[in-house]
């Protein structure tokens, strides 16, 4: 069965790769980036090539941008089955260094454009009582690298939207499910802005110079020959949009390693919500 699936941040990554993914096996793609006729042409032409995709502009930061592009998509398909909220950016460093204009931008990516996706598509889906929302979290939504900590922060800040939205919309017949990668090699992490304000680093000590180390560890990681693969992520998004509606599971982790750490963190969380809701009597909602 084919569906009609929109998903931001395809210009490179997981996003880029579920696109193709999906369009390989009959549905039908919206991959939003933004500037297709800019910066990002030659991302767009490419996957504008790919039978099955359309290409839309969309800036998750922009709540007119949001509209517009799901608007186009809703023209063109009619209603959309699925989407994944993928886009994301990230800023790494001592929490100090990093300023409040940059954590503003940080947060107005990875959690209130996820926000803005969400607001524009539920209408749709729960008039028709059908739908899925996928969110592209991190491992770093459950664990934490001291030298990572505002985009950890950002990333705990998905964890709760979306696990709220799937007890809020139990009810309408919308799916919301959450994706956790670990750490794989995409573009993501190269290049990730520093703080921009270093003179607070002083003080800090052997601390100041763990970000060096850091990177030093995860670009190892990623350039080894058994580096873990992004298809990886992407063969789990495309399985998400493909298992019937109703059982989704609530949380999946991804990671190359089969580190445990996550998963382990899952199921404790999990425990703890279903005494939480049935003490509320809320019950019927846990998973």
């Amino acid at each position: 069965m084919s569906h009609n699936v929109l998903i931001t941040g395809t210009s490179s990554g997981f996003g880029q790769l579920t696109a193709r993914s999906l369009a390989a096996r009959g549905h039908r793609v919206f991959a939003t980036m933004r500037g297709i006729d800019g910066k990002n042409r030659a991302r767009a032409d490419l996957l504008r090539a790919t039978p099955g995709v359309e290409v839309l502009e969309l800036d998750v930061t922009s709540d007119a941008s949001v509209e517009a592009a799901v608007s186009a998509a809703l023209r063109s398909a009619g209603h959309l089955d699925a989407v994944i909220n993928n886009a994301g950016h990230a800023t790494v460093g001592l929490n100090e260094t990093i300023t409040a204009d940059q954590l503003v931008r940080l947060f107005d990516t990875n959690v209130i454009g996820m926000q803005r996706v969400n607001r524009a598509v539920l209408p749709g889906m729960r008039e028709r009582r059908s739908g899925l929302i996928i969110h592209v979290s991190s491992g770093l939504g459950r664990i934490l690298i001291p030298i990572v900590g505002l985009y950890a922060a950002t990333k705990f800040a998905v964890e709760a939207l979306a696990e709220t939205y799937r007890y809020q919309l139990k009810g309408c017949g919308v799916d919301i499910a959450i994706v956790q990668p670990g750490a794989y090699p995409t573009e993501l992490g190269k290049g990730d802005p520093t703080g921009k304000d270093q003179d607070r680093a002083t003080g800090y000590g052997a601390m100041a110079s763990a970000l060096e180390g850091f990177q030093q560890r995860v670009t190892a990681m990623k350039s080894h020959p058994n580096a873990p693969n992004p298809q990886e992520v992407a063969d789990v998004l495309v399985k998400l949009v493909e298992t019937p509606a109703g059982q989704r599971p609530a949380r999946i982790s991804v990671d190359g390693t089969n580190d445990p750490l996550v998963p382990q963190l899952n199921e404790a969380h999990a425990q703890v919500q279903r005494q939480l809701l049935q003490a509320m009597g809320m019950g019927a909602l846990a998973d």
